[in-house]
Parts: structure tokens; C-alpha cells; sequence
């Protein structure tokens, strides 16, 4: 019986003594008595480091680049400390993001990467080493962070005079580059993209084939209208450069292949480029000062609670 009871006292140690050092080692923070685990802070840097290298082009070298590991290392502990923190104001204010709000972010995406072919959603997901939910979260964040600013940032507003007045100080920012507006259909494969090109050329409409062929969702039901195309535009090299080379009203003679599939593009009205005048941007202009103002009154805020807060680094326990 004793010796029954020793062996039972032993393993209970043993788990107590499991326990401790799990939590040593699972815990890379606590803030205020709210854990911040290993598994939370991994997960969040490879997603970020995953990111960092593919933008890069390359990955970093543990050795030859520590000082930049090390920094990014430091930058995503203060964000995940960040959004903890988030999290606890957002319950502290009343604020909560519905399962909907955070649907309306992800659908489209999920759509968009699945017109570029199967699978295409789930193999994104791979490569940044992280699962739907784990997205699911970062887009909660995400609205948490606008959602907080607006219930707590509050007494903001920029007047016509201060918004003249920044016009007039940075007259170069206010031009419109122009551009050739482009229209495109997207389809997997080079045969049908051959086949709509050729029934383009006999007469047939652009835009009622692009939304009846066209993968892309953000422009199918829309003629294919991917907007102004100009030196300075996001698109990929291979359309952009094709795109370009288009006059007016001009067909590109065969698909473009790209990353997406193939293209059909067609050039359409050239806009020069044009100075924009104080009315032409006085509207979104005032509302940018005043994201500005309210991003940095709510920068100041997070700040304050951050100085306040209970913090503990257990990075190196």
C-alpha cells in the first residue's frame, strides 16, 4: 500500500512538474493576467516572415541577416501584444465583430483566388503557413482595430480652410496620371482565350463574353473594365506591359499569359494625365486628414493603455 501511494505521489509530481514547465515554456507573454502563447506568437510570425520573404524574393539567412530577424522578431512581439490588447479595450468598450463582418472580407477573397484556379485558395494558405481560421482571426483583428477607433476616437473634424490649406503645400500630390482604360476576360486556358479573341474579331460583344467566360469576379459583370492602366498601376508585368502597348480601341491579337491564366485585353479611351483641382479632392481629402488624425489620436490611446498595462515578457524564462 505505501509503495502504491509513493508510485501515485511521484507521478503527480511529475504532472505538477510538467504542468509548471509548460507554462514557462508555452507563454511567451502575459498581459494584464491574459496569456499570449508560443503556439499564438509562431503562428503570427510565419505568417508575417512568410510574407516578409515572398515580397523579399528571398529568405533571410539566420546568420547573415540576425540583426533584421531580430528586429522583425521584436516588431511582431509588440504587435501581438497590441492586439491582445485590442481585444481587451474591444470587450471593455462593448465592441464585438460578427461572424458576418468577417464573411464579408473573406468570401471575396476566397472567390478571388479560386477563380485563378483550383485549389488556388487552399494552396495560398499553405504557402503562408496558416489555416482558414487562423486568417478568419487576423481579418477579426483587422475590423476590431477600425471598429474601436471609431467608438472611442470621436471628436475629430478638418475644416475647409486646413484642407485648402495642405492642398496648397502639396499642389505636386494632386494629379491625375491617366492612363488607357482596360478591359480584359480571363479564362484557364489558351484554347478558349483563342476561340474568344477569334469571336471578338467576327463581331461578337466584349462585354457579353466577359461575363459569360471571364474568371475574374471583380470585373466580369462589369465589361471586363479593369480601369486606368498606366506606368504606375499594380498589375502583373505581363499584362501591364501588354496593356500599354494597346492604342485605343485596340484587341491584343492573342492571350496573354499570366500567374491568373490567360487574357484577353482590349485597350479603350486614353485619359491624359491632368492637374486635380482643390474642389475636384476637397471631399476625399478631408476625410483622409481626418483618418490620419484619428489613426494618430488612436495610436496615442493604445499607447496609453500599453504604459498602463501589466505586462510581462516571458520570452526568456
Amino acid at each position: 500500500m505505501y509503495k502504491k501511494l509513493m508510485v501515485l505521489t511521484l507521478l503527480l509530481l511529475l504532472l505538477l512538474a510538467s504542468g509548471c514547465q509548460k507554462q514557462t515554456i508555452n507563454n511567451v507573454a502575459m498581459v494584464n493576467g491574459e496569456e499570449i502563447t508560443q503556439v499564438e506568437y509562431d503562428k503570427y510570425y510565419n505568417l508575417i516572415m512568410t510574407n516578409y520573404e515572398q515580397q523579399r524574393g528571398s529568405t533571410l539567412d539566420e546568420t547573415a541577416d540576425k540583426d533584421l530577424i531580430d528586429s522583425i522578431k521584436e516588431g511582431i512581439f509588440e504587435d501581438i501584444i497590441m492586439q491582445k490588447l485590442i481585444r481587451q479595450e474591444a470587450g471593455q468598450q462593448t465592441v464585438a465583430v460578427s461572424k458576418e463582418e468577417v464573411d464579408q472580407v473573406l468570401i471575396p477573397f476566397k472567390e478571388t483566388k479560386e477563380a485563378e484556379g483550383a485549389g488556388s485558395y487552399q494552396n495560398f494558405l499553405e504557402s503562408m503557413q496558416t489555416s482558414e481560421k487562423d486568417l478568419r482571426n487576423q481579418i477579426e483583428i483587422s475590423i476590431l482595430y477600425d471598429k474601436l477607433l471609431e467608438k472611442v476616437i470621436t471628436d475629430v473634424f478638418v475644416t475647409d480652410e486646413e484642407a485648402q490649406s495642405y492642398y496648397d503645400e502639396n499642389e505636386a500630390l494632386f494629379k491625375d496620371p491617366g492612363g488607357i482604360q482596360i478591359y480584359h476576360i480571363l479564362v484557364a486556358s489558351e484554347e478558349l482565350a483563342e476561340d474568344i479573341i477569334a469571336r471578338l474579331k467576327q463581331g461578337e460583344d466584349f462585354a457579353a463574353l466577359a461575363a459569360q467566360y471571364s474568371t475574374d469576379p471583380g470585373s466580369k459583370n462589369n465589361g471586363g473594365d479593369v480601369g486606368l492602366v498606366n506606368a504606375g498601376t499594380s498589375f502583373v508585368p505581363e499584362f501591364k506591359e501588354t496593356a500599354l502597348a494597346l492604342k485605343p480601341g485596340q484587341l491584343n491579337p492573342s492571350p496573354v499569359q499570366s500567374e491568373y491564366g490567360f487574357h484577353i485585353i482590349k485597350a479603350g479611351e486614353d485619359v491624359p494625365a491632368a492637374k486635380l483641382s482643390f474642389e475636384d479632392v476637397k471631399g476625399d481629402l478631408k476625410k483622409q486628414m481626418e483618418m490620419d488624425e484619428k489613426n494618430q489620436a488612436f495610436e496615442a490611446y493604445m499607447q496609453n493603455l500599453k504604459n498602463t498595462a501589466d505586462i510581462q515578457d516571458l520570452r526568456q524564462q
